[in-house]
C-alpha cells in the first residue's frame, strides 16, 4: 500500500528557490500527495508568481484571522497555499503548516524549507523504512560539507560543562559521506527533510509557534525523543540538497542574537536532565556580558538584547521582540 504524504514548505522571499523545491517534491510523490506552502508574508511577489504559473488557485479565503488561503485540487496533487499577514518566523510557519495538515488525510508529514531540494528518490528511500521507524531523517548536504549541520548522535542535556551540546564526532571517522552506514540513530533534526508519521504528530502536537527562528526543529525533535525514549533514524542515502549554503559569519545582527540566545537558554530549561544544566544559562548570560565588555562591543542595545534573551527564557516567555528589519 502506497503512503500518502503531506509536504509542508515554509518560505520567505525566495520564490525562485521555492519553485525548484516544489518541482523536486512533485517528482518524489509516488501516490496522492498534498503540498502545503506557508508564506511568511513575502514581499517578492511569491503569491503573484505562483498564480501566474498556475501552481496555486487565484481565489483566496480568510484563514483564522492570520492570513489568506488558496486551495488547488488536482487528480493526484492538492496544493494549499497560506500567505500569512505577517512574518512569524519558521516556527510560526511550521505551526500553521501542521495545523492545516492535520485537517487533511495523509499518512506522513514531510517538513521542508524553501531551499531544501530533495535529490531523486529521496522520499522513496525514506519510505523504505516506514515499517521500522516513525521518524525518518534524510542527510542534508550543503555545497561545502559541514559535519556540524548533520543530525547529532547525542544532544547532551546532562553535562553542564559542555560548550557544544550536539555531538557530531561520529561522522568524522568516515572519509566521505558516501562511506556513512546506511542508517544512523540520532537525537535531533532540522526541519529540512524529516518525514514523521501522522500518529506521532497527533500525540506530540504542533511545533512551538513562538520560537520564531533557530531551535523550533530541535525543540520538536527533543519533544519526540523525550516522550518515546527512542532516537530518530537517519537514512544516509536519502539526500537533501541545501540550495542556499550558509555562509559562516562572526557578525550576527542583534535581532538574531536575541533569538539564538533566548532559544538556546530555553532548551536548557526545558530539556535539562539536572539542576546544573538548568542553571547553565545564568553563567552563559554573565559570560556573554563580560566577553562583550572586554571586546569593546557592549552598548545599551546589546545589553538589552542579552538581558531580554535571558529573562524571557527564564520566564518561558517567547515574544517576537525583534524582526529582521529591526533597527537596533
Amino acid at each position: 500500500m502506497k503512503s500518502k504524504v503531506a509536504t509542508i514548505i515554509v518560505t520567505y522571499n525566495r520564490v525562485r528557490l521555492l519553485l525548484k523545491v516544489m518541482e523536486a517534491v512533485k517528482r518524489e510523490l509516488v501516490s496522492t500527495g498534498i503540498i502545503i506552502i506557508i508564506d511568511n508574508n513575502s514581499d517578492d511577489e511569491t503569491d503573484k508568481i505562483l498564480c501566474e504559473k498556475g501552481i496555486i488557485d487565484k481565489k483566496f479565503i480568510e484563514y483564522d484571522l492570520v492570513g489568506k488561503l488558496s486551495i488547488k485540487e488536482g487528480n493526484k496533487l492538492k496544493i494549499i497555499y497560506l500567505k500569512l499577514n505577517e512574518n512569524i518566523g519558521g516556527s510560526g510557519g511550521f505551526y500553521y503548516g501542521v495545523e492545516i495538515a492535520l485537517k487533511e488525510k495523509w499518512d506522513w508529514l514531510w517538513f521542508l524549507d524553501d531551499d531544501a531540494e530533495p535529490q531523486t528518490k529521496c522520499l522513496e528511500k525514506l519510505l523504505e523504512y516506514k515499517d521500522k521507524h516513525s521518524v525518518l531523517i534524510p542527510l542534508r548536504i550543503s555545497e561545502k560539507i559541514d559535519y556540524r549541520e548533520f543530525p547529532a548522535i547525542k544532544f547532551n542535556m546532562e553535562n553542564p560543562f559542555l560548550r557544544k551540546v550536539r555531538d557530531v564526532e561520529f561522522y568524522k571517522q568516515f572519509a566521505s559521506v558516501n562511506d556513512f552506514p546506511e542508517t544512523v540513530e540520532v537525537e535531533d533534526f532540522s526541519f529540512e527533510g524529516p518525514l514523521i508519521k501522522r500518529e506521532i504528530i497527533e500525540e506530540i502536537g504542533l511545533p512551538k509557534k513562538d520560537i520564531f527562528i533557530s531551535g523550533d526543529d530541535t525543540d520538536y525533535a527533543l519533544r519526540i525523543l523525550t516522550k518515546y525514549k527512542k532516537k530518530h533514524l537517519l537514512i544516509t542515502k536519502a539526500i537533501i540538497n541545501r540550495l542556499d549554503s550558509l555562509k559562516p559569519s562572526t557578525d550576527i545582527p542583534l535581532w538574531k542574537e536575541y533569538y539564538l540566545k533566548r532559544n538556546y537558554y530555553y532548551t536548557h530549561y526545558r530539556f535539562g536532565k539536572n539542576v546544573f544544566v538548568k542553571i547553565k544559562p545564568l553563567f552563559l548570560f554573565v559570560f556573554s556580558i563580560f566577553k562583550n565588555i572586554i571586546k569593546g562591543k557592549m552598548n545599551i542595545e546589546r545589553l538589552k538584547v542579552n538581558y531580554f534573551a535571558f529573562v524571557d527564557s527564564l520566564k518561558k516567555r517567547m515574544p517576537i521582540r525583534y524582526r529582521p528589519n529591526s533597527k537596533i
